[in-house]
């Protein structure tokens, strides 16, 4: 038990010591939190290579539904891609958050952030992963509505109610994997009791769709998706956060989760409800292409890109195929190294030089070289150029929807291939951009440069890891391969 909670519990604690710093230095401040951060990383390093651990028993409510909690190979993805990136993403909030006369209420809540994520990824049963997936939106609303402008509070108020009445559809999943005999244990193969379920497919399957969508809207599913770019008025750490590490990843692995380990893919692939969610995700993809070529705020610009890159992990995974969850975490982990990087580049910008729209960054790279250079390489990757880790995880979900075969699966083959076009157009022009156009009237009129060593160091540890991917990757493969559990 104590090795399970003792990440959770250092940042959990840990928050609250953060708090307690209101009325001290802004340095004490921010050692504090990224010391906690650190120590909870490192709790969840040493998880990681523990090899799988049982469940454990925190909490018993009623006979199906029970707190608990685990480690196994499919959990340890996310938890490895939280622990590399929330240290780096703590660093980069210092400097950013160094003038905000809030910035401990803000450390605190980014630092309790992570003790509920990590409580989230380690779930054993579904009515564990619902508790702190509600937890998670409540806990990330302070840090959504932290400048408490009516900007940032409608953006609160959109966030609260897609992604809580989203959770509601889940519920309904919850409650009949409970009535029809599963205990929620997460297993490979689904958790139904396989005689009680017998001539109830239909209701089944149209709760597996509802629940589908519902955990699916922190992953900014269609039509539930207006939420993450709204979100964009937060403070750049938070929207990096919650674009490219905990939210909407939480909700692209609630759905794996609902998928292979909860209802089961035997009950679902080859019929109408497979068909349903594969052709919703591929929807959604294309749809958030789209709008991102038309969007000229790079914040807002890249989470719309958010929107588009979820929906390829929630097709992949609706593939419904060991191929196909493969692919899905591949490119949960790929696209958060990609679109961290590329939010915190953008929050460079914001922050250093007061440049939020596409045409103010025109020329950018000859004033911020180091930057935009680390831009530029993140969205390369993001397009899917070899030999970059964009490609592989793109060609992985492709592949795996090109052997299955079927209407729905050619149907998002075809949308991913036009959304990897547009990527190009709404990431990769804006980059050469910044290095060949010339710079506006008034964009040379505001003072801009290259940001402290903590934003620098962030960037070169994230361009870094980019780099070493795209050229060993096969340790990598062979996590994901033991992850993707049928």
């Amino acid at each position: 038990m104590l090795k399970l909670m003792l990440a959770p519990l250092i940042a959990l604690l840990g928050g609250g010591l953060v708090f307690l710093t209101y009325r001290g230095s802004k340095k004490l401040t921010f050692i504090l939190s990224e010391i906690i951060i650190l120590l909870t990383a490192g709790a969840g390093v040493y998880l990681i290579f523990s090899g799988d651990i049982p469940g454990t028993e925190l909490l018993r409510i009623t006979g199906s539904f029970t707190l608990s909690f685990r480690l196994d190979p499919t959990n340890r993805v996310f938890l490895g891609l939280i622990c590399f990136l929330w240290p780096f993403a703590g660093l980069y909030a210092a400097e950013y958050m160094d003038e905000d006369r809030h910035c401990a209420r803000f450390m605190g809540f980014y630092t309790v952030t992570f003790g509920i994520t990590v409580l989230l990824c380690l779930s054993a049963n579904l009515f564990t992963l619902y508790c702190f997936y509600e937890m998670l939106t409540l806990i990330t609303l302070p840090l959504v509505t932290h400048y408490e402008d009516p900007d940032s509070l409608r953006a609160g108020l959109t966030y609260l109610k897609y992604t809580v009445g989203g959770a509601a559809l889940g519920l309904m999943g919850l409650i009949v994997l409970a009535f029809f005999g599963g205990t929620g244990e997460f297993a490979a193969g689904g958790c139904l009791n396989a005689e009680m379920a017998a001539g109830h497919e239909t209701l089944l399957r149209g709760t597996f769709v509802a629940a589908f969508i519902g955990f699916s809207a922190k992953a900014a599913v269609f039509p539930l998706s207006r939420w993450l770019p709204e979100a964009s008025v937060a403070p750049t750490p938070v929207t990096a956060l919650l674009h490219a590490v905990a939210v909407v990843n939480a909700g692209a692995f609630a759905a794996i989760r609902l998928i292979y380990h909860a209802f089961g893919t035997e009950l679902i692939a080859g019929t109408w409800a497979q068909t349903a969610v594969l052709l919703l995700s591929a929807f959604t993809l294309l749809y958030g292409a789209v709008k991102a070529i038309r969007e000229q705020h790079l914040k807002r610009r890249l989470a719309w890109s958010t929107v588009s890159n979820l929906s390829y992990m929630l097709f992949s995974a609706c593939v419904m195929t060991q191929a196909g969850m493969t692919g899905a975490l591949n490119h949960m982990v790929s696209h958060g190294l990609m679109k961290i990087t590329l939010f915190f580049c953008a929050g460079i910008w914001l922050v250093r030089g007061g440049r939020a729209e596409l045409k103010d960054l025109n020329g950018i790279g000859r004033r911020m070289p180091f930057t935009a250079a680390v831009f530029m390489l993140a969205a390369v990757a993001l397009t899917g150029i070899p030999p970059l880790p964009g490609f592989l995880s793109k060609w992985r979900m492709l592949t795996a929807a090109v052997d299955l075969g079927s209407a729905g699966a050619i149907a998002g083959t075809a949308a991913m291939v036009t959304a990897a076009v547009m990527c190009c157009a709404y990431a990769i022009v804006p980059a050469v951009n910044m290095f060949f156009l010339s710079e506006s009237t008034v964009s040379r009129a505001k003072p801009a440069s290259d940001p402290g060593w903590r934003m620098k160091l962030t960037l070169a540890v994230l361009a870094a890891a980019l780099i070493f991917l795209s050229f060993d990757s096969g340790w990598l493969t062979e996590i994901l391969n033991a992850a993707s559990i049928v």
